[in-house]
């Protein structure tokens, strides 16, 4: 049923308030007490009309249309249908997302967009230091990494070498393996700060001290290069023998996967297929019956050797030779290069992936300064000082407020609105008790910060109606076309599954529009050409002794190619068939009868008198035909319960 609520939303009329003064804008047509204006009807009219590919449809044609649209949305809405917990619900759901673009800042959302596809141009390889940190340790604790950041910088500036400094300094486990080399990476791979820093700072220089989530970075860019695009390649694995403990018994392991590699790679070289040698001797159990196959991969997704052999591939179909990684010996084959698609292609992937740091520019942090300064907003941020004192009873998960004086002070203001600090208690109390444990004072200004953030989009929301009447019209839209959906499926589509009596008696009472003119059964031999025509003509002539069926003719026939014969079986009116009309309606076999090239052997079954078409014949029609019957029977009720009156002479003013 999604497709006809689609259908419905999409042709649904809708009520729009225009700004014309009453005297400009008589009163159209009443529905019942329902008075229906001229810039209501105007409106859905012009804009349902706008479909250059569509035929228009006169005033007094789509009038039809409206009326009974507005007629089923009063009786749904009369039905109190709008308080159902599922309509809300639905409805819900669609103004969430139709609310979306209005609390987010379009602009930074473009140009975030686009500066990560300029960025997804280049690759860049970076080094760096990090000091860890919590965003909620205390102030002592965030002030002590800070200044270990600062001492570490300071060493790679005066020309310390970084690889050193990094080991002596970074708390990033990886340290250990690659010195801070994080290799290269692009745009999305990173969090938004880093990789802003990362693409800002030259070859060769170190970045200022940069804050993550994870904590203080130094960042040092040792080269950038132009992007390479995605890959994909298979590959053949032939591990070393990890169970080798003694140091003499590795070598040997390993020279056995050496040699058996350099076999494989023999094997290449002298023509056998890449695909099969996989599949017979690859070490990669997930890949090797797919003739070791892996999905696309970019830069950072694999390790360093595998990407850098795979992307030194020139064409497809070209394979390495044999190389080492800490996985054992590897053949690769290019399958195929995949450049970095167009922006129009990659849009909707970015707006997808872009962090969550960089999502905060445009949804969030845009929006709320931007009401902020819309709605005049004003803090009065002393009155969180009794907050920041609160002692051990904030960390009971019961807190509700205790050690700060419900007297509602105002924290803050904006619009029409006031913020008390009960309504900030209200917040504290929602949140996960076990934040309550860290630094008080950093909590409180983090959790605040969210409070006011949460408290003026939703505000916001709430005034999309009244700021943005196309907002309005469109949530209107989908609430009526809700509403019309599911009365409609209740009045007319279920009802026509569910009440049988009703279908088989609408069926009885139409049974002389449900009449099947005389038939044949028949079977229709379509050969290609007169041969293969002649031999299925004997054949058929044959099966009824030989208990062939018209399969096994068409088996026989097509022994050779599929395409000589085609086997036609049916029961068959005039001009349902072309070769049906040019034999004579009686028991029979005719000889082949050439039509548009092809040759046609028809066996004619029996002739079957007219009568009625049964309803499981037919089911699908009826169906149709008994909804449009209850469609017109809903409608005319609905008239008798709201009665209608068009003011003509106003419908004539429409051009």
């Amino acid at each position: 049923m999604n497709f006809y609520k689609n259908l419905l939303f999409a042709a649904a009329a809708i009520s729009i308030n225009v700004a014309i003064g009453q005297e400009k804008d008589p009163v159209l047509l009443t529905i019942g007490e329902d008075k229906v204006l001229l810039s209501e009807f105007k409106s859905v009219y012009e804009k349902n009309n706008s479909n250059t590919q569509v035929a228009k449809s006169s005033p007094e044609e789509y009038l039809d249309l409206y009326v009974k649209f507005r007629l089923k949305v009063k009786q749904a809405m009369d039905l109190q249908m709008d308080t159902l917990p599922t309509f809300v619900q639905e409805l819900e759901g669609y103004r969430k997302q139709l609310a979306q673009p209005y609390l987010t800042d379009e602009k930074t959302k473009e140009r975030l967009k686009k500066e990560t596809y300029e960025r997804l141009q280049q690759e860049v390889r970076a080094s760096h230091i990090l000091i860890r940190v919590d965003e909620t340790a205390s102030a002592a604790d965030t002030l002590k990494a800070y200044k270990k950041a600062q001492e570490a910088r300071k060493k790679v500036l005066a020309g310390e070498d970084f690889a050193a400094v990094a080991k002596e300094y970074s708390e990033d486990p990886s340290v250990r393996n690659n010195n801070g080399d994080l290799g290269f990476f692009t745009a999305m791979f990173m969090v938004y700060p880093f990789e802003k820093a990362a693409y800002g700072t030259e070859v060769g220089e170190i970045s200022d001290i940069i804050r993550t989530s994870y904590g203080y970075h130094i960042i040092k860019v040792t080269d950038k290069r132009k992007a390479r695009g995605d890959i994909q390649v298979a590959h053949i694995l032939v591990r070393f023998n990890d169970g080798a403990k003694e140091e003499s018994v590795k070598d040997i392991a390993v020279s056995d996967s050496k040699k058996k590699i350099d076999e494989i790679y023999a094997k290449l070289k002298a023509g056998e297929s890449f695909e099969e040698l996989a599949s017979l001797y690859s070490e990669d159990n997930k890949t090797a019956k797919s003739g070791g196959v892996l999905p696309p991969f970019g830069t950072g997704k694999m390790i360093q050797p595998f990407e850098d052999n795979a992307f030194e591939l020139e064409e497809d179909g070209d394979f390495s030779e044999p190389f080492e990684t800490q996985f054992g010996y590897h053949i690769i084959k290019r399958i195929k290069a995949f450049p970095i698609p167009s922006y129009d292609e990659m849009e909707s992937k970015i707006e997808k992936n872009l962090s969550r740091d960089a999502k905060k520019l445009y949804t969030t942090e845009a929006v709320v300064n931007r009401l902020k300064k819309e709605y005049f907003f004003k803090e009065m941020k002393n009155n969180l000082k009794p907050f920041y004192s609160l002692g051990e009873e904030f960390e009971d998960k019961k807190w509700n407020g205790e050690g700060i004086k419900k007297s509602n002070q105002v924290m803050a203001t904006f619009a029409d609105q006031q913020i008390t600090n009960q309504d900030f208690i209200d917040f504290l109390v929602k949140r996960t008790p076990d934040l309550r444990k860290q630094d008080r004072k950093i909590l409180i200004n983090k959790q605040y910060n969210h409070f006011i953030n949460e408290t003026m989009l939703d505000y916001e929301d709430s005034q999309l109606e009244r700021k943005y009447p196309e907002f309005k019209a469109l949530v209107q839209e989908y609430h009526d076309g809700i509403l019309l959906f599911e009365l409609t499926e209740d009045q007319v589509w279920n009802k026509a599954i569910i009440d049988t009596n009703g279908f088989k008696q609408f069926y009885e009472d139409n049974i002389m529009d449900y009449q099947w003119p005389e038939r044949v059964d028949a079977v229709i031999y379509v050969a290609n050409d007169l041969k293969i025509a002649n031999n299925t003509y004997k054949l058929v002539r044959k099966r009824i002794n030989k208990d062939w069926t018209p399969e096994d003719i068409k088996k026989m026939i097509n022994e050779t190619s599929q395409l000589n014969l085609e086997v036609l079986e049916g029961k068959y009116a005039s001009q349902d068939n072309p070769y049906i009309d040019k034999v004579n309606w009686v028991p029979s076999l005719s000889k082949p009868i050439a039509i548009d090239g092809k040759y046609a052997v028809i066996e004619i079954l029996g002739v079957i008198e007219p009568g009625a078409k049964s309803i499981e014949e037919i089911r699908g029609k009826i169906t149709s035909d008994y909804q449009d019957y209850l469609e017109k029977e809903w409608i005319q009720s609905l008239r008798e319960t709201y009665p209608v009156e068009v003011n003509q002479d106003v419908l004539n003013s429409i051009k």
